[in-house]
């Protein structure tokens, strides 16, 4: 007896995902720093610009629901951290009623939901782990073009006279924080050094080395704690995780070591690490860790007034005036108590479904070895900045990120469990029917034993 065995035929298409789904997802790319203020009359055509890029969420949301109600039910995990972000934006959104601005912080909420709805328009298709694996690339893309643009047009101070990260932001006219920039050249950054060590071509080897070379160098330049400490956690994380890198990068990064000890001793290198860290602050200033200490004693004040439901998106700058910088603060004061649970669970949940892909990665196909890794690098270097800055808990390109790495880690958890319910029922099928003992044909055995 004969018996043949079908493996996937990889098709020749290069975009698995919807035009639709690409064109939502760039539009939300492109919404990023404007807000409900920009939306209005403009006098200029760089008002214009403005105006058209905040007014992209009240497209993308309405388009993105229409595409969902249209196609067939979400394949994902029912505790999948995409759908507890979706839960604590709902009761966010809820809570605008309790907001000082309510008309923003409903703009805010809606521009949250969005992007989890866009993202879920890329597997919302037959082929769902590729067009994941494309939102994946897509986002990658936009990190690295948008870090380029701002390491081009800072090139002479990042790259030159500059002294500090804050003289470095004199150049970009308000355009982003030190903390900011620095995220924008992280992300890329771990993406390319992953990939360089995971490639046999010589050509890729060279530029993604270089992009990382570089990537990290801003990050550097800019002297934000939280992603210098987001940036070393992810590399750490990766040599644990990944033998390959263990191999090549780990001997590496102590010779390079041990070469900085040998040109400088072990008290200049000390000394040299806390001027780099306090930035020219003062004693006062560095132990309040830029004043986020008093940040978060008035942000807990404000949850206190509203712990149930809090007080809708943008809570913090709309309630205690600044920027709280902590992302789970963050939560509890948009969507207080019953909004923050799910937020805190889908940064556990995240980690779950990864350490699980990973404990089973030996069946992975190379290409989706890569991505995880790629995905718990990025996971790890936000968990980390998670704590002085705030990430998925309002929309920016954090979130962006986040809900990319989650839908992806998502749709290879389903698929994975696919590929253990068809291994459980194979030998149904490769036995014939003449061996069942019932007597019926094998197919037929292989759908009762499901």
């Amino acid at each position: 007896m004969s018996t043949t065995r079908s493996f996937p035929i990889r098709s020749s298409r290069f975009w698995y995902a919807p035009a639709s789904a690409l064109i939502l997802w760039l539009c939300l790319w492109c919404n990023l720093n404007t807000g409900f203020w920009n939306i209005g009359f403009a006098n200029s055509a760089y008002d214009w610009q403005l105006s058209i890029r905040a007014a992209l969420p009240f497209v993308v949301l309405p388009a993105t629901g229409f595409h969902l109600l249209l196609r067939r039910k979400l394949h994902l995990p029912r505790n999948a951290p995409s759908r507890l972000l979706l839960v604590y934006g709902a009761f966010a959104t809820f809570a605008a009623i309790f907001s000082p601005e309510p008309t923003w912080s409903l703009y805010w909420s809606m521009t949250f939901i969005a992007t989890i709805l866009a993202a879920w328009t890329f597997v919302d298709r037959a082929d769902p782990i590729e067009a994941a694996r494309q939102l994946l690339l897509v986002t990658w893309v936009a990190t690295f073009i948008v870090a380029a643009i701002i390491g081009y047009q800072a090139r002479n101070s990042m790259f030159g006279e500059a002294g500090t990260g804050y003289e470095v932001m004199g150049t970009l006219n308000g355009l982003s924080r030190s903390s900011g920039v620095a995220r924008w050249a992280a992300v890329p950054g771990l993406v390319c050094l992953v990939r360089a060590y995971h490639t046999r071509r010589l050509s890729h080897i060279t530029f993604f080395l270089g992009v990382a070379a570089v990537s990290f160098f801003i990050v550097y330049r800019m002297q934000s704690r939280g992603a210098v400490f987001g940036s070393i956690a992810a590399l750490l994380f990766v040599l644990l995780v990944s033998s390959r890198m263990r191999r090549y990068a780990l001997p590496f990064a102590t010779v390079a070591i041990l070469v900085i000890l040998v040109l400088d001793s072990p008290t200049t290198v000390s000394n040299n690490v806390v001027t780099y860290l306090q930035r020219g602050e003062t004693r006062e200033q560095f132990l309040s860790m830029t004043g986020r200490t008093r940040a978060y004693e008035r942000g807990f004040a404000a949850f206190q007034d509203a712990p149930l439901f809090g007080r809708g998106q943008w809570a913090d700058r709309l309630t205690i005036g600044e920027h709280v910088h902590n992302s789970f603060l963050q939560a509890l004061l948009n969507g207080g108590i019953f909004g923050g649970i799910p937020y805190f669970a889908s940064w556990v949940v995240g980690w779950i479904l990864f350490y699980k892909l990973q404990k089973r990665s030996a069946r992975l196909t190379p290409d989706d070895r890569v991505h995880l890794l790629e995905c718990g690098a990025v996971m790890m270097f936000f968990t980390v900045r998670a704590i002085p800055e705030t990430t998925t808990a309002s929309f920016a390109v954090d979130l962006l990120v986040m809900v990319a790495v989650y839908v992806y880690l998502e749709i290879l958890t389903v698929q994975m469990k696919a590929i253990r319910l068809q291994r459980a029922i194979q030998p149904y099928y490769l036995v014939p029917s003449w061996m069942n003992r019932s007597g019926r044909p094998a197919t037929i055995e292989a759908s009762r034993q499901i």
